[in-house]
């Protein structure tokens, strides 16, 4: 293993796309430390060559700050922290309970600000790091039958364009990736979590048969986990000072949804422009 090599991080590594980037990573020679919740699921990665620690990202700040310190001691540093932990809420809004709701949250979106901030300080000490944020297409779907998750992805890129814009002083990289549909673990049930209550209506009928559609494509999404890991691993690991755009779609089908969503928002700003414009003070 290369001493100079960049130390990645990744959170969520037991199944799907964490897994993979961390394969990826290994195989470019990287320096890697692979997370999960269970230990015990990343014993191939071990084998393989990655340094392995235990990491519930929804711990509380002291216990990740520790982390941290822990993570940081293995290697003397860490370059790049991918936050890709996470899971996918589903239901219809009104659906989901309270607690429903901020698990999702919790996990997703302050799981992501929370590990961050604890190795924020050794990226500023650094004065280089790189913090990737996986998020989705979701984001731009806002999907019936998956909007506690939609919400919190959203909430993932207004986070990490605003680490890219305070950060950069420092010389810190952020960017969110707005992955499309791949071969992943996430629709299958111990990532896909069902509303505990369940409205009977037409009205939410779109909503139920998209999260029975979801869990029913699970194996055979368009995309291929291992080109996604080796584009990422690439562009956010193999070269520290490259310029990043702060939001990244990744899949054909993010591509399309992402084009789709923003141009829809630009032809809203344009019918309506009278309305918006025309309210400064004279």
């Amino acid at each position: 293993m290369n001493a100079e090599a960049t130390v990645v991080l990744i959170t969520g590594c037991s199944t799907g796309l964490g897994r993979e980037l961390a394969l990826t990573a290994l195989a470019k020679g990287l320096r890697v430390i692979a997370t999960a919740r269970r230990p015990e699921t990343l014993e191939a990665l071990k084998e393989k060559g990655a340094k392995t620690l235990q990491l519930d990202v929804t711990a509380s700040p002291d216990k990740l700050n520790a982390f941290a310190t822990e993570a940081i001691s293995v290697f003397g540093q860490v370059d790049t922290l991918i936050n890709n932990a996470g899971f996918l809420q589903g239901g219809a809004v009104e659906e989901n309970t309270p607690e429903e709701n901020l698990a999702q949250f919790d996990t997703n979106f302050f799981g992501v600000v929370n590990v961050t901030s604890a190795f924020l300080p050794h990226f500023r000490e650094r004065r280089q790091g790189t913090i990737v944020n996986i998020s989705s297409q979701a984001s731009g779907l806002c999907a019936p039958g998956a909007g506690i998750y939609c919400a919190s992805k959203a909430a993932v890129e207004a986070i990490s364009d605003t680490w890219a814009r305070e950060l950069a002083g420092f010389s810190i990289r952020a960017i969110s990736i707005q992955l499309g549909a791949f071969r992943t673990s996430v629709a299958e049930s111990g990532n896909l979590k069902i509303a505990a209550r369940r409205i009977e209506s037409d009205v939410y009928r779109g909503a139920h048969d998209w999260v029975v559609g979801f869990n029913a494509r699970a194996g055979k999404e368009r995309g291929d986990t291992r080109i996604a890991a080796e584009r990422l691993v690439d562009l956010v690991a193999c070269d520290p000072k490259r310029a990043l755009p702060m939001r990244l779609a990744l899949g054909d089908d993010a591509y399309e949804t992402m084009t789709s969503f923003h141009t829809k928002q630009l032809e809203d700003l344009e019918a309506w422009k009278a309305v918006t414009t025309g309210t400064d003070v004279v």
